[in-house]
Order: C-alpha cells, then structure tokens, then sequence
C-alpha cells in the first residue's frame, strides 16, 4: 500500500513514521511555525532516503540565508530521489533548481509539473516565492496568474486559501484576501501566513489601530521560534511607525527584529524599520544608532547572497548607514558580476538602489536622486511587497525635501496619497506645500 500526504501524492517510504513527521515538517513550513526542521529531521530518521524530507530542509535553510546548508541538502535529495515516484523526481529537480538560483528554469520545470500535480503544495508555495522575487515588472499579475489557475484542485485548502490571499493583496484585491485569509484561520488558526496577510492589508487600508491590537493578540501565542516571528514583529514596528510612535517602534527592533531566530529576516526588516526612522527623525534616536547598524551589517555578512538582490538592496542599507564603505563595494562589484552575466535587473535597478542608498548616507541628496529618479518605476522589481519596496520612495521624498524641490515632492507624494493617505504622507504633502509657498512668497494652502 503506498503513503501519501494529505494533498493524495505519493511518498516513497515504507515507514509510517516518516511520513508522519515528514506531513507535520510540510504544515510547518507552509504556515510559517516553528520546529519545520525538527519534524524533517525525525522524518530522516525513520527513513534517511526520503528525499522530499531533505528538500523541505534544504528550503527552511534557505529562507533562512543559508545558502551552504540548503545547497548540501538539496544535494542529499538528489542522490535520495532516483528510486521515488516521478513526482517526486520532478519535486526534487524543480526544487533543487530555484534553490541555486536557477529561477527561470526552476519556474519553468514547476510550470511542467503542476500541469500534472498542483497539488504539490511545497513546490508551488516556493515557486510562488521565486516569481515575487524573480524581477519581472509584471511579477505581482504574474504570481496571481500562476497560483489562481491551480484554485480548482486545492477547494477548501487552508494553505491555498492564504497563499492565493497573498497574491490579492498585493494587486490590491484586499476584500477577497481578507475573506480567504479568514476562511483560513477558521480551520487553522495558528497560519502565519494567513495573519500575515491580514497585517497587509490593515496597513494599506491604515486600519493601523486595529491592525496592530489584532497581530499583538494573536502574537502573544506564536512561538518566538516560529520563521516569521520576526517578520510578524517588523509588522507590527510599522503600525507604531504610521501611528508616530517611534520609541515602541525601536522597542519592537531591539526585542523581536534584531536578534530574530531567521537571520534573514532579521536583517532586512531590522534595515527596514531603522531606515524608515532615519528618514522620520533623522539623527535623534535616543540610541545607539550605530550599534545597532553595525549588529545588522554584521546580519548582512551573513546572510548576503549576490542573487537574492532584494537581501542585497537592504544590506546595502545598513553598510551605507554604518559607512563599511568595502562592504558597499563588494556588494557593488557582485552586482556588476551579475549584470555582466545578463541578470535582468542586477546592474539596471538593484545596482542604482545601492548606489542611491549610499550617496544618501553619505549626505549628497542631488547625487541619490541621480540614481533613484532614473529607476522609479522599476523600484518594485526588487521583490517584496508594496510595504517593503516603497521605502525607496520615501528615501526620494527626503532627499526632495532637503533640496527644497517642492514641487516633485508633491508630485510623488501625490502619487503615493492616491494608494494610501497615510500620516506620514500627509506630512510630508504639508511640509512640501508649505515649503513651495515660502519659495513663491504665498500663504500655504490647506491639503
């Protein structure tokens, strides 16, 4: 009799035990939880030749920034899997592909398999990954496309529900997402992702308040362990940042964001929130600012991989902020590598995001917008969501106002305005309004 998971695909495993611990290691990973690895591990132990064990400890690794780890793992899944089904063949080839950075022909392969098995949820969660990060400039429509034609062979799946939520929120579908993210939660109620999404979208509807008492409760019972712990935690630093309350923002940083359990994580949302009250308050933290900059270049050693471009741009802020100006450079000569090798957005978006990122730090708002203004509307090609990329945006909103162009301030933070009038938009909209007048010699005009 063959064992099967609980999407119906076959396990090569003659040891009910490792399909157990292998199913529980799946749920883990897919709703973000803590002791994923744990659970692949047990399953190894029941049986060392299951090789879909060790690709789902090759992609924690990964998430994780550990590229040496998951290359190895993904390697032991390689030379497990020749006796398995073809599926799992197929799981394992796609899989091990998007792990090296092979994007188009790991996208490619998992197009090839999910016409056969959509349901193989792991590979279609990681492949949805891939695209976000992949820098298409249609990525967001694209990631939607792919995950919402595999709709009818999941039904009433609770990890389908949140990742199909994902995509919606993104494209600014917030009702649909929130509907599936809830459905989600009805049947299982400790899904990370699925909370994570409902942290989106009260952000862009700046439902900050009940945003914030939402995640914070549910929070309180999500394992400090969990992989996105700290992420959840960046979410909940941006609610107090929207609200002016940058002391608990800072609070949030040094308690849950900087010495998160995913290295990863911890660096690019510690680069994230800290950058974002740079802007805001400028120098007068109240800490050790640079401290804390250096603990996240140190992260960003780490963690830093010259394909992953969207980790890339956000090292690239703490080496800026904390001036590791060989570090910067290095990191500027992988991206021209990159580029040379034909990488679509290497040396056109992510090479003039550092760039910018670094003349800013340094003080030269004319030589970052030199950079910025060129790529503005290719910024959100370096992956992550609307929260995350817009922080390059913002960096332009502060160099326009220190320059006192006022009048392309309004212009982008109009722009913004029309997505989210958030109060720190309003406040920039009154700064660069009141700023134009004086420069015209009349009264300021009322938003």
């Amino acid at each position: 009799m063959s064992i099967t998971d609980r999407y119906g695909l076959e396990i090569t495993t003659s040891s009910t035990v490792a399909a157990e611990r292998f199913q529980e290691g799946m749920d883990k990973l897919l709703s973000y939880n803590a002791g994923a690895e744990e659970s692949f591990s047990a399953a190894l132990e029941a049986d060392e030749g299951l090789a879909v064990a060790h690709s789902g400890i090759a992609v924690l690794a990964l998430v994780q920034g550990d590229a040496t780890t998951a290359r190895a793992a993904a390697g032991r899944a390689r030379e497990t899997v020749a006796g398995a089904t073809r599926r799992e063949r197929q799981h394992v080839e796609a899989l091990s592909a998007l792990i090296a950075g092979e994007t188009a022909r790991g996208l490619a392969l998992v197009d090839e398999h999910v016409a056969e098995f959509p349901r193989d949820a792991v590979l279609v969660n990681q492949a949805g990954n891939a695209i976000a990060l992949g820098g298409r400039s249609d990525r967001e429509e694209h990631r939607v496309a792919f995950i919402e034609r595999l709709a009818p062979a999941y039904g009433d799946d609770w990890w389908f529900q949140s990742a199909l939520a994902f995509t919606y929120h993104e494209v600014d579908r917030f009702e649909e997402s929130r509907r599936l993210s809830e459905r989600s939660l009805q049947q299982y109620p400790r899904n990370a992702n699925a909370v994570h999404n409902l942290a989106h979208i009260a952000l862009e509807t700046l439902d900050t308040e009940a945003g914030a008492a939402f995640l914070g409760g549910w929070m309180s019972g999500y394992d400090r362990r969990g992989s996105f712990h700290c992420h959840l935690a960046w979410h909940l630093g941006m609610f107090e940042l929207y609200r002016g309350r940058y002391a608990l923002a800072l609070e949030i940083f040094e308690r849950d964001i900087l010495g998160g359990v995913n290295p990863r994580l911890a660096m690019t949302d510690g680069t994230a929130l800290l950058w974002r009250v740079r802007l805001d308050c400028g120098h007068d933290w109240g800490h050790d600012q640079q401290t804390a900059w250096r603990a996240l270049a140190d992260l960003a050693e780490r963690v830093s991989r010259p394909g992953f471009l969207f980790g890339e741009v956000h090292a690239a802020l703490a080496y800026a902020a904390c001036g590791d100006g060989g570090a910067l450079a290095k990191l500027i000569d992988g991206l021209r590598a990159l580029d040379a090798k034909g990488h679509p957005i290497a040396g056109t978006v992510a090479l003039p995001l550092v760039q910018g990122t670094a003349a800013f730090a340094a003080g030269d708002h004319a030589g970052a917008l030199g950079y910025f203004e060129p790529v503005e509307a290719e910024m959100h090609r370096m992956g992550g969501s609307h929260a995350q990329w817009e922080i390059f945006e913002e960096t332009m909103v502060a160099c326009y106002l220190s320059l006192e162009r006022y009048d392309d301030a309004i212009r982008l933070v109009g722009q913004r305005l029309r997505r989210r009038a958030s109060p720190r938009d309003l406040g920039w909209h009154d700064r660069a309004r009141a700023g134009l007048a004086a420069q015209q010699g009349t009264p300021g005009e009322s938003r």
